[in-house]
């Protein structure tokens, strides 16, 4: 079974991860991935590591990582993969992949001048 799992920073604001779990409903309902979670690098549970052991101990055998961030910072560029390579080591039999981060996706333009556009239409 391959899992999707979305990653996300957290925050004390329940409003701020709403986003995310509705996100990731909406992803369930697609059934691209036969189980959709997410996991929280801090403020939040499931934590990474929780995350991981939950799709694994679910029978994931593959985890499809996405990182729900803007940029590449030091959460993306360095403690996102030594999480998951401790989660392959957890789990030898699960296989790990690590998509690159939202941020960088070239549709993230669109939807900045989208956004730009209806904005600048709701002061005219």
């Amino acid at each position: 079974m391959t899992a999707l799992l979305l990653l996300a920073h957290g925050s004390p604001r329940a409003s701020a991860n709403a986003a995310l779990v509705r996100l990731a409903g909406r992803l369930r309902e697609r059934s691209e991935f036969q189980l959709v979670a997410v996991g929280y690098l801090e403020c939040n549970e499931p934590s990474i590591p929780e995350s991981i052991d939950l799709c694994a101990a679910a029978g994931a055998t593959e985890i499809v990582v996405v990182p729900w961030f803007l940029h590449i910072g030091t959460h993306v560029a360095q403690d996102l993969p030594g999480f998951l390579r401790q989660g392959e080591e957890r789990h030898p039999g699960v296989v790990i992949r690590l998509s690159d981060y939202v941020g960088l996706a070239p549709m993230v333009a669109d939807l900045l001048a989208d956004r730009a556009l209806v904005a600048a239409q709701a002061s005219v």
